[in-house]
């Protein structure tokens, strides 16, 4: 018979994730909780549409959380383990992050009882945390994109709680201000994002000293612009940034594809050639931060981190729902891999390390966005002012603001802010195959199954 775990399905930003408490899986062992989250999801699966789960087939769609107290000490109020599920592979992966379903994990909290909200009704907000600022961050982005978000009307009003959230994957610590309706989370508004239909409330998520997920700092090799050497390209320069997660940016005219950086999704995975310069440059990358002894191991156990993109020069393009987004709309563009495929957004993670390089004097992605009037970088030595960055991908364009300085020669990004909506779609239970909880699953070696 299949056992019933209490579950939640969330839209948090342009992914969607299936979240689970932790309380729910703290009588399972380890192997069964990734059980779990296979058989949720539908992985593996060879023909890969996850036919068998709630997954939908690509890395954005692929996704888990697990959520419960911070603990303590931490001064966080909640904390999340993040899952990325292999779509054909019986593999889960707890290494890295996920901005957008970093989204949902705030509401997903309220909506649980795991943050005390105060008295119903009434607007509750602590104080924000030391550095953090509560300044509304204006939309820079044109409503042929990306609609606007007006607030309650004049005789509307609704409580709100900031819930300080720790991803226990890399250590960071977010702040999520959660509009309430009768204690619970109120998704409806008026804010929209590229990549998703309709809208809803506005999630401003704050992010204090985002770098050095891995323990490296922003710059995990020290250095910001180094070479591969990759096949049929010669030498190629790029730079590694570990902002929200490890990413490695190249320039689309250095692999002599200049016309990648504003492709549609489906053009990009089917250039072959191009695919394969990514994958060596991020296997490289891989091994250069220490997270694989060779670029073999990284292509085989690595999939999830380090992201690699390739970036361009603010140029017009055509988005997946064929809405044009001018040049002047845009700092750069960039178009991200994800697991071996092109993500048809962008994660919000490779978002955050792509705007803070742009900050970086002498790294990729600042020299190619130097095409944009707007952007301004950062001197060694001198302190930058929190600035608006707005990278063009598939679905539109997604503006974050970033503070980022470099001081005794060491580069350090002080905070950064992103927007995005969330909906929680289903809750109730997933139903899980017994097998699949006494290890004879039928994807396991020597399974009757």
């Amino acid at each position: 018979m299949d056992r019933p775990v209490p579950a939640s399905f969330w839209r948090g930003g342009t992914s969607r994730a299936v979240l689970f408490r932790a309380e729910d899986l703290a009588t399972y062992e380890p192997w069964q909780v990734e059980a779990i989250i296979l058989a949720a999801l539908g992985s593996p699966d060879p023909d890969g549409r996850q036919i068998d789960g709630l997954g939908g087939g690509i890395s954005s769609l692929s996704k888990a959380a697990i959520v419960g107290p911070a603990p303590a000490g931490s001064g966080a109020d909640v904390a999340f383990r993040f899952a990325q599920v292999e779509v054909a592979e019986p593999s889960v992966d707890f290494a890295g992050n996920c901005g957008n379903i970093s989204a949902a994990i705030a509401p997903f909290a309220v909506n649980e009882g795991l943050v005390a909200i105060g008295v119903l009704g009434d607007a509750t907000s602590r104080q924000p945390g030391e550095g953090m600022s509560r300044t509304p961050i204006r939309d820079p982005v044109p409503d042929s994109i990306r609609g606007r978000d007006p607030g309650p009307g004049p005789t509307e009003t609704r409580a709100a709680v900031d819930v300080e959230v720790l991803s226990l994957n890399t250590g960071q610590r977010f702040r999520t201000r959660v509009p309430l309706r009768a204690g619970r989370y109120d998704p409806s508004g008026a804010f929209a994002i590229g990549g998703v239909p309709g809208t809803g409330a506005r999630l401003t998520l704050e992010y204090l000293e985002p770098d050095g997920s891995i323990g490296r700092g922003a710059l995990p090799t020290g250095l910001v612009r180094e070479s591969v050497d990759v096949p049929g390209c010669g030498a190629v320069p790029v730079s590694i940034i570990d902002v929200g997660n490890p990413a490695v940016f190249v320039a689309a005219d250095a692999l002599g594809a200049p016309a990648a950086a504003t492709a549609l999704p489906t053009a990009l995975d089917a250039d072959a050639a191009v695919q394969e310069r990514l994958e060596w440059i991020r296997c490289e990358a891989a091994v250069r931060i220490g997270m694989a002894e060779s670029p073999t191991e990284a292509a085989r156990r690595h999939r999830t981190v380090p992201k690699v993109a390739v970036v361009g020069s603010p140029a017009a393009y055509r988005t997946t729902s064929d809405t044009d987004v001018p040049a002047d709309d845009v700092d750069l563009v960039v178009r991200l891999i994800s697991m071996g495929r092109t993500h048809r957004t962008l994660a919000m993670t490779g978002a955050m390390a792509c705007a803070a390089a742009t900050a970086m004097d002498g790294s990729v992605v600042a020299e190619v966005a130097a095409g944009s009037s707007r952007t301004t970088r950062a001197a060694a030595g001198a302190p930058t002012p929190s600035r608006e960055v707005r990278l063009g991908h598939p679905a539109g364009v997604l503006a974050l603001n970033v503070t980022a300085d470099c001081l005794s020669g060491t580069w350090r990004v002080a905070g950064l802010t992103m927007d995005r909506t969330a909906r929680e779609i289903m809750r109730g239970a997933v139903q899980v195959p017994q097998a699949y909880l006494d290890g004879q699953a039928w994807f396991l070696p020597g399974s009757s199954h």
